[in-house]
């Protein structure tokens, strides 16, 4: 419900949405739709962690920009995500205009944390 919540939200805010229930499915909806220019991506996820899906994604595409998102984040695990190529994070809940901030700021390429 909170996924489709947001996918709806980002819609309303003009961008075109895919979501994936876990990360399995997500780094295969990455490589079938190939033109993605920013992955939210839950930290707990499914199937796979957050940061093991983040690996794989700048495997795939090291340009591509992954804003991470969590309700808790250790140092340790901001460290990984920093040294895994994360371009930032928001912690859950999170307000629409935040992550909407968030989006902007990763997308002109500045720093998201």
């Amino acid at each position: 419900m909170i996924r489709s919540l947001g996918g709806e939200l980002l819609a309303h805010l003009g961008y075109r949405v895919h979501q994936a229930p876990d990360g399995p499915q997500a780094l295969e909806r990455f490589l079938r739709e190939g033109d993605i220019d920013l992955v939210i991506l839950d930290f707990h996820l499914p199937g796979r962690s957050g940061l093991a899906v983040l690996q794989e994604l700048k495997a795939l595409d090291p340009q591509v920009r992954v804003l991470m998102a969590s309700g808790f984040f250790t140092p340790q695990e901001v460290q990984r995500l920093r040294a895994g190529g994360a371009a930032g994070m928001i912690h859950k809940p999170f307000r629409v205009g935040e992550l909407e901030t968030r989006i902007r700021l990763v997308m002109a390429g500045m720093s998201g944390w």
